[in-house]
């Protein structure tokens, strides 16, 4: 492990990195800069580039050896050591439009497992953190108040609240998109957040019973994969196998039960 204290130590580190950005980001709101396409549809704004600096200068004074893989600069993932996973504006094109529905995201991984994880939501208030083996919590900005999170009971699909990432569905070669969209509609409600680290974060809380996401983008679902664990959920890929960092997507559900009816209709001919 690279030096840098107790688990509990990182773990406050994290939780306060995710915090502060989103302070920054706020502090931003209503002059996000300039605008611009990374590709069709995929915008980044002055205020990623400023919070993911933000973030990566953060982590290289406390944690100089340490890897980190975040959206707009890239990087790597160390193989034996730690590694940094960030998302410095999830939901830019809310953000751009300031819809309240954007954070800041943060994970750190020891090998192959997330080990801490941070999401915080500054125009909601809150910020949703874990660490492996000591559950799953929310911060309420407001009140000072910290709450355990559980993830809520429900076991049937046709009961379900379902949030995924929608934007595929223009893609006409994705192979799980009829799946997907038999999922959609076979569930109680679908919310399209645009933001796949809140969608984590709402099902750790118990006001979402599934996510689906269909990209290979780590930094949004590497807090997901230890916030749902910790707060007694299920993650795997698409195909049901463990979630890792070079996965085609995630699913994530409240239950053993839940997440085999949603990979049922996803594995689907």
């Amino acid at each position: 492990m690279s030096a840098g204290g107790s688990p509990e130590e990182l773990n406050r580190f994290v939780r306060d990195l995710a915090r502060r950005t989103g302070e920054l980001q706020l502090s931003r709101y209503d002059d996000p800069g300039e605008i611009r396409e990374k590709a069709p549809k995929d915008l980044v704004t002055e205020v990623d580039l400023l919070c993911e600096e933000f973030m990566i200068s953060s982590i290289r004074e406390r944690y100089p050896d340490d890897s980190i893989l975040s959206e707009e600069r890239g990087g790597g993932i160390s193989p034996t050591g730690r590694t940094w996973f960030l998302d410095p504006v999830d939901g830019t094109a809310n953000y751009a439009r300031a819809n309240p529905l954007f954070c800041a995201c943060v994970a750190v991984a020891e090998g192959d497992e997330i080990t801490h994880a941070a999401v915080a939501t500054p125009r909601l208030g809150d910020v949703y953190h874990a660490r492996q083996g000591a559950g799953a919590f929310r911060d309420d900005l407001t009140s000072g108040e910290t709450h355990p999170l559980r993830v809520a009971g429900t076991e049937t699909l046709s009961n379900s609240f379902v949030g995924a990432d929608v934007a595929f569905l223009s893609a006409g070669d994705n192979p799980h998109k009829e799946g997907v969209l038999e999922v959609f509609r076979s569930c109680w409600q679908l919310r399209s957040l645009g933001s796949a680290g809140i969608r984590g974060a709402w099902l750790t809380a118990g006001y979402l019973d599934v996510s689906i996401g269909t990209r290979n983008t780590a930094w949004d679902y590497a807090p997901t994969a230890l916030l749902v664990a910790e707060a007694g959920g299920r993650v795997t890929d698409l195909s049901g196998n463990p979630w890792t960092y070079d996965s085609d997507g995630l699913i994530a559900t409240n239950n053993d039960r839940l997440h085999a009816e949603v990979l049922d209709y996803i594995a689907a001919p």
